[in-house]
């Protein structure tokens, strides 16, 4: 800046001695002082311009600098945000993945269960079958008992054995030859 105003106040003086010594008449002098001073003080305005705007600029660069550090600021949350995002997703996939186990797991224990209850009611059917016949030999055994001791008392008495009574048998567990033999004792 110092330069500049240095060569034009050097010019500014040579063109006033050019002028002055050549003979150039006072009015046209003066014109072109005038003009010189108009043109100085256009230049000084444009300074002060170039100044303020050099102000402006600088304090945009500025904007531009904060507005650069928040855009990196943004992007590294971004990044972040996307890498969590990639290990939530796998670890939502992999929470998936074991519920599917587990709801695999759940049909074949279901399965398990259902299948060992039916096995159960089996069991059951063939208890109360097991019961009811030993409840049925229980009372035959009962009947051959009898029978033993009253052949027993017989011996010992050396009597001739007694009849022994006939076991009545269910209905349903007389077969054709034991009907037949019913019939033609009676």
């Amino acid at each position: 800046m110092r330069m500049k105003t240095i060569a034009m106040t050097m010019a500014t003086g040579c063109a006033l001695v050019m002028l002055t010594g050549c003979g150039v008449p006072k009015e046209e002098f003066e014109a072109k002082v005038g003009e010189l001073n108009t043109a100085w003080t256009e230049n000084e305005s444009l300074k002060g311009k170039i100044t303020d705007l050099e102000s402006l600029l600088n304090a945009e660069k500025a904007k531009v600098s904060a507005s650069r550090i928040e855009l990196e600021d943004a992007s590294t949350r971004i990044a972040a945000s996307q890498k969590k995002e990639a290990e939530t997703s796998s670890a939502l996939a992999d929470e998936k993945a074991k519920v599917a186990g587990l709801e695999k797991e759940l049909a074949t224990s279901k399965s398990a269960t259902v299948s060992a209850q039916a096995g159960a009611a089996a069991l059951e059917a063939d208890l109360a079958k097991l019961q009811d016949e030993h409840k049925k030999l229980q009372v035959r055994f009962e009947q051959f008992d009898a029978n033993m001791k009253a052949l027993d008392n017989a011996a010992q008495q050396g009597v001739a054995a007694p009849k022994a009574a006939p076991v009545a048998k269910p209905a349903a567990e007389k077969s054709a030859l034991d009907i037949l033999n019913d019939m033609g004792t009676k």
